[in-house]
């Protein structure tokens, strides 16, 4: 998958072991390797809010307020996709959960499971 510049990527997450219950962070590419002190290739993406009120993270002055998220080479195209792609994987976690009885997290001993 190749990550274009200003382009909204999205991060997908599960709240549950059994792939059933998926969330969506929305971010903005802004660069691979900025620091020049990565190990190994890592990309950079800022948060949608920062993006709306104080631009792109290389075109704004005040970038204090700017939540910038970072993943490996590894994760793009498995944890960051493109909207289409977690469109896809969200109705696969909505067939997963009506087969499954649309499973429900439990609290046991004051966390969740």
């Amino acid at each position: 998958m190749n990550l274009e510049y200003g382009t909204t990527y999205y991060q997908i997450t599960y709240a549950d072991p059994k792939l059933t219950m998926p969330g969506l962070k929305p971010m903005v590419y802004i660069g691979k390797n900025l620091f020049g002190t990565e190990k190994e290739n890592t990309h950079y993406f800022q948060d949608t809010v920062s993006v709306l009120v104080f631009g792109l993270l290389s075109e704004s002055s005040d970038t204090t307020d700017c939540k910038i998220s970072s993943c490996t080479e590894d994760e793009v195209g498995v944890d960051i996709l493109s909207l289409e792609k977690a469109i896809n994987e969200i109705q696969k976690a909505a067939e997963k959960a009506k087969k499954l009885g649309n499973p429900k997290l439990e609290k046991v001993n004051g966390e969740w499971k």
